[in-house]
């Protein structure tokens, strides 16, 4: 189930184009249930789902930006291509991150609350997400038009410190999802009843709709994993 938001009024995104994406009847039903972030009292997937990735790869404005974040091993998702929507594999420890660059993909960090950054690890550079470090500073001012997670060729591993409710669960192993409370939460869980349910067909749609030269961020919250395919965390 998807839902499409034109302008957000998330504070951290801007006024940009995201989406949204659950389960039909579980909400982390699209997560892996590998995620460490994942509560686990919900189902998680433990595949991804091909045509979905596909379609999210090419849902692209014209002219424009687009990218996204998956717990998936960075090995499952597309390389970066130009005018492809940029997949960041979201990994759990500094140690995966610079694992993932060495592969050749970008890289984001989930990072225990109270962290303090830039870091380096064997020669890789840790920043924290500029919009994390000011009020007034959004997805939309990042990079003058070409945001951070946007660039597939990076080798700059952005950092996502811990917040929400779950903050002190990051890096423990037990959950910690941003997206378990608060505006997120709320958006996300209501998806079960109110999502478009073609996945595939409604982003490509979705990105055609916008504006040339927007900026698209997939899944405030979900992931791409299959909903066919999840079994109980």
């Amino acid at each position: 189930m998807i839902k499409t938001v034109a302008v957000s009024g998330n504070s951290k995104t801007g006024p940009i184009a995201v989406t949204y994406r659950s389960g039909q009847h579980e909400t982390y039903a699209t997560c892996p249930t590998s995620c460490a972030l994942h509560p686990r009292s919900e189902s998680g997937a433990v595949a991804v789902d091909v045509e979905y990735m596909q379609a999210v790869s090419d849902a692209v404005p014209r002219n424009g930006k687009a990218w996204t974040y998956s717990h998936f091993p960075a090995e499952a998702l597309p390389m970066p291509r130009e005018g492809k929507t940029v997949f960041n594999a979201s990994c759990d420890s500094m140690a995966d991150a610079v694992r993932t660059v060495e592969l050749g993909r970008p890289a984001v960090y989930a990072a225990p609350v109270g962290t303090q950054w830039p870091q380096r690890m064997h020669g890789v550079l840790f920043a924290q997400c500029p919009a994390e470090l000011a009020d007034n500073f959004t997805c939309q001012q990042c990079g003058n038009g070409s945001p951070l997670c946007a660039r597939g060729d990076r080798s700059l591993v952005v950092v996502f410190v811990a917040h929400g409710s779950g903050k002190k669960r990051v890096g423990t192993g037990k959950g910690g999802c941003y997206a378990a409370g608060g505006p997120t939460a709320i958006q996300w869980h209501g998806l079960k009843k109110t999502g478009r349910a073609d996945d595939a067909a409604a982003v490509r749609s979705f990105a055609r709709s916008l504006p040339p030269g927007s900026l698209l961020r997939h899944h405030v919250a979900g992931d791409i994993g299959s909903d066919a395919a999840c079994l109980p965390s």
